[in-house]
């Protein structure tokens, strides 16, 4: 009964840790869109408007909109517990655009419209990089303003939206290989 205990926990362990992975599939491609890769385009007078950005996990965004009959510009209106609920999925590395900066927060734009997502810096195992920001954060959910209404934001391939990061694609420059000549030099009469 123990080895099946121990079989079980290491199971559960190893999927835990390959669900919080979908950005290590892509990891060749991309990398995470940091603070010093921001200040470094800004130095080289780079707008961000001009980057294109990918978001590394999946990105749920739900609200409960009630009994009342609401019309639902964006994603899907599911009935649930007696409820509407509009729901927004956002599918791991989709691309998007800097539409405006906001107190240092980038507002991201995966679609046409009122609807931007902000990233900012984040904290703890996520310092340094632009994540998801919100507020009011609830067992690895937060809640965001999106289509001018509040969502709850929720990781749909981990267990944290914090999780959830802006990754650009790799420069053609990162994938160049360094190819190495020494010279031996000159002399007078050779």
């Amino acid at each position: 009964m123990r080895r099946f205990s121990l079989a079980a926990l290491f199971v559960s362990v190893a999927l835990f840790l390959f669900s919080c992975s979908s950005s290590k599939k892509m990891s060749a491609r991309f990398v995470p869109f940091t603070a010093s890769l921001k200040s470094r385009l800004e130095r080289d007078s780079i707008d961000l408007k001009q980057v294109q950005f990918y978001v590394d996990q999946k990105i749920i965004l739900s609200r409960y909109l009630g009994s009342q009959k609401a019309e639902v510009t964006s994603g899907v209106v599911k009935f649930e517990n007696g409820q509407y609920m509009n729901e927004v999925i956002v599918p791991a590395f989709t691309p998007g655009l800097c539409e405006d900066i906001v107190n240092g927060r980038l507002m991201i734009s995966f679609e046409k419209g009122n609807n931007n997502i902000a990233f900012g810096l984040g904290s703890g195992y996520t310092a340094g990089n632009y994540v998801i920001y919100g507020t009011d954060w609830k067992n690895g959910t937060t809640a965001v303003t999106f289509d001018s209404n509040k969502f709850r934001a929720r990781c749909g391939s981990c267990s944290d939206v914090a999780s959830a990061m802006l990754v650009v694609k790799k420069s053609e420059i990162d994938k160049m290989q360094k190819k190495t000549r020494t010279v031996k030099g000159r002399k007078i009469g050779s």
